[in-house]
């Protein structure tokens, strides 16, 4: 069997067409919507949003336009909790239900969709209907997916976002110049060893896999926080996941990296209250080693993996962590609540004054 190169479909282009395609199908569902109703099917879109609900509650969303339904969550910034979005797309008219974790309605978003604009306002109405307030949604970013495959072996899968200002404003073009090197590095580095392995995996008509996703966990106008995750497979029982954090100080020269160390206060004993919060945690979670007392601490080493919002601070843990393959991955979240007297103020964590 012949081995070449592959093709390469890049989905942000196609992302891009489906936007221009919106507007005949907007045109025709306006023609038709006085016939009947109707609804139109056009390609997913991935949108990750920040607004506000009354002009005081600041909220962050992930939402997804796939034709005639609509899926996401949001959470608002003080809480951190999301809740899940579901609902239609009827002729450019959407109207979506939040839900709680145990799938109670607590709410519904009403808005008209236009996939041109960048904004867009609405009405939020409580479950019970005695509560209606206005919102804004902001586009911060698209979420687009790229597909390769290299070398005839390799899949190349992202996912990444593509922010709306990177051509306007320049503390977000660096993000997204940042965003999109670690990306595609990530990728060169990881695959460009054991070159003698390729005429095997061709006949055998084997593939490596390389899966990478680039979630925002928070975003305001002074830092960003998103977390780089990597599943890779390259031969053997199973892949691996591992987590690469991409947390950012923004200015209007650009865009500057923070860590631990400008998190918390120095010499405030920050590291031993942590590693004492996340294994109380974890033991919640029922992580295999942590229950069965072979973890009993967490190293700095180990918390350079996290991301921040208002509500708390993440940390990642990958496979073979803080339990067997088979338990997968944990995050464990603690709330600034818990980390009184540890935090400091005038850092990342400055929304917390």
């Amino acid at each position: 069997m012949a081995c070449n190169n592959g093709p390469i479909l890049r989905l942000e282009e196609r992302q891009m067409k489906a936007r221009r395609r919106i507007v005949g199908m907007l045109v025709v569902g306006l023609i038709l919507v006085a016939l009947a109703p109707t609804t139109f099917a056009i390609e997913a879109l991935h949108y990750r949003l920040v607004g506000e609900v009354n002009g005081k509650w600041s909220v962050q969303m992930n939402l997804v336009v796939d034709g005639a339904q609509v899926s996401g969550e949001y959470w608002y910034d003080a809480y951190g909790i999301p809740l899940v979005l579901d609902g239609v797309n009827r002729g450019g008219s959407l109207i979506v239900k939040e839900r709680t974790a145990d799938g109670k309605v607590s709410g519904e978003w009403a808005f008209d969709f236009n996939p041109f604009v960048t904004e867009w306002k609405g009405t939020w109405t409580s479950a019970d209907r005695t509560r209606r307030y206005p919102f804004s949604l902001r586009l911060l970013a698209d979420m687009v997916q790229t597909q390769e495959v290299r070398r005839g072996f390799i899949r190349v899968w992202l996912e990444r976002p593509l922010f709306a200002e990177a051509k306007s404003n320049r503390s977000m073009a660096v993000v997204q110049e940042i965003v999109d090197s670690q990306l595609w590095s990530s990728v060169d580095e990881d695959f460009t060893f054991f070159p003698e392995m390729y005429p095997d995996y061709c006949r055998a008509g084997m593939y490596w896999e390389h899966v990478n996703y680039v979630t925002i966990r928070y975003a305001s106008n002074s830092i960003i926080s998103m977390m780089h995750e990597t599943y890779g497979y390259a031969g053997g029982a199973h892949g691996m996941t591992w987590y690469t954090p991409i947390n950012l100080r923004l200015s209007s020269s650009g865009a500057s990296g923070f860590g631990l160390d400008d998190v918390f206060l120095k010499g405030s004993g920050w590291e031993k209250k942590v590693s004492e919060l996340i294994i109380a945690d974890l033991k919640k979670q029922k992580a295999g080693w942590i229950t069965r007392g072979e973890v009993t601490e967490v190293g700095v080493d180990l918390l350079d993996r996290f991301t921040v919002s208002p509500a708390g601070i993440d940390f990642y843990f990958g496979p073979y962590e803080m339990g067997c393959y088979a338990e997968g991955s944990y995050v464990s979240f603690l709330p600034w609540s818990a980390l009184k007297g540890f935090v400091d103020t005038s850092g990342p964590a400055g929304f917390l004054k």
